[in-house]
């Protein structure tokens, strides 16, 4: 039997493989695809007159071969005739469609109906049309139609090339709500900054200074302070540049630095804050102090926020052994609203929020804490754990592994 000549197998692979890097190059590739088979159409119409036995079968090998590499695409590959009767599709295309029966009842049967009016072509193959993105089996799909045609410029068929583009979509509406949610935490405290400085300006210059107001521009400047921080970890967490001191630090010195910064502004929330650091005095770690101050302090805004009136937010530090590794622990409960069972498994992942609708007061920020708390403590080789019941509290776990000091 005999197959494709070995300098078309490998152009036709090299070419039918370039889809993988370039889904826009569809029509350069028909297009050297159609010539080489109209080529290869002439020579076996030669060989059949001296070997008559045996062009049926280099035809189905060689219909076999390209079958076998459309099937091997990461896109998905639609070929009609003239009516639009499905002559072709790979193993993508079909799993794209859920099944070549659903070909007409979905987008893309309409997308050949717009152009089932053109009989005419300019080209071996011209694309019919701007590629489109459309929705197709619960997927996003970007389809490119172009009209295959003849050495005399008349249609003879039609094919589709599908792309996935589900996640390219859900991560620009992503990108999009993610802008417009920064503009709105930027909007509250700058608002808040500018009225309170435009009122203390306003006040003659022998006046006492307004601690409420001071207070107030203070709180709101830190909301912007931290959403800075926030942000900037983002940015290094998305080009994988995240990069944590290795200093020796006193891990009740680190504990006790939120607490000092925080203890004030919960109790003026009505929240009560514990700690408990009894047995770590001289317990080391290796790490950046400003950004697992970053991190506890915000898992402990974070139970302020989720907390009852009246509630607390408990801090506790310890030593613990955990798979012949010594850890220093330092976990943060509160009595809060908990988290639904349905939301704790996505707490830590990116943009997640969950339901805040029932939350006492509004949460800060972008809604990505705790993937940043989580990235902050596996930088330092750690981890960060969560516990939660509805309607009982929840339980961060922050471990940092332990530092030896040295002795003598």
């Amino acid at each position: 039997m005999n197959h494709l000549p070995r300098e078309i197998s490998s152009e036709a692979e090299t070419g039918l493989g370039s889809i993988h890097r370039f889904g826009s190059a569809s029509e350069s590739l028909f297009r050297r695809l159609y010539l080489r088979l109209s080529r290869q159409r002439a020579a076996r119409q030669v060989d059949a007159q001296a070997n008559p036995s045996t062009p049926r079968q280099r035809q189905s090998s060689q219909l076999e071969r390209l079958h076998a590499i459309f099937a091997s695409l990461e896109e998905g590959i639609v070929v009609q005739d003239i009516n639009g009767k499905v002559t072709m599709m790979n193993r993508t295309g079909e799993a794209m469609l859920g099944g070549k029966r659903n070909f007409w009842g979905s987008a893309l049967g309409t997308l050949f109906e717009q152009y089932r009016h053109v009989q005419t072509t300019s080209a071996e193959l011209v694309p019919l049309g701007e590629s489109a993105e459309m929705p197709l089996n619960n997927r996003v799909v970007r389809a490119q139609l172009s009209a295959i045609g003849d050495e005399s410029n008349r249609r003879i068929g039609t094919v589709m090339i599908l792309r996935d583009v589900t996640h390219d979509a859900l991560a620009l509406r992503l990108k999009d709500g993610f802008v417009a949610h920064i503009a709105r935490e930027l909007g509250s405290p700058v608002s808040v900054i500018k009225l309170a400085g435009e009122l203390l300006s306003a006040q003659p210059e022998d006046t006492a200074v307004n601690q409420r107001l001071l207070d107030k521009l203070l709180r709101n400047v830190d909301m912007l302070d931290q959403l800075a921080l926030e942000l900037l970890d983002i940015a290094q967490l998305q080009t994988g540049s995240l990069d944590v001191l290795r200093q020796p630090l006193q891990i009740e010195q680190v504990v006790w630095s939120v607490v000092n910064g925080m203890d004030s502004a919960l109790s003026s929330r009505g929240v009560d804050l514990l700690v408990m650091t009894r047995g770590i005095q001289g317990l080391q770690v290796r790490g950046d102090d400003s950004r697992l101050q970053w991190a506890l302090g915000h898992l402990v805004r974070n139970g302020a926020d989720y907390a009852r009136d009246g509630g607390y937010v408990a801090v506790a530090a310890r030593d613990e052994l955990r798979a012949d590794k010594r850890y220093a622990l330092v976990s943060v409960s509160d009595n809060g609203i908990g988290i639904k069972p349905a939301d704790l498994p996505h707490i830590f992942e990116r943009f997640y929020r969950g339901d805040a609708s029932a939350a006492s007061k509004t949460p800060r920020g972008l809604g990505q804490g705790l993937y940043v708390a989580r990235a902050i403590a596996q930088a330092h080789g750690g981890f960060l754990h969560a516990e939660s019941r509805e309607g009982v509290g929840s339980l961060f776990t922050l471990g940092i592994p332990q530092f030896p000091i040295a002795t003598g």
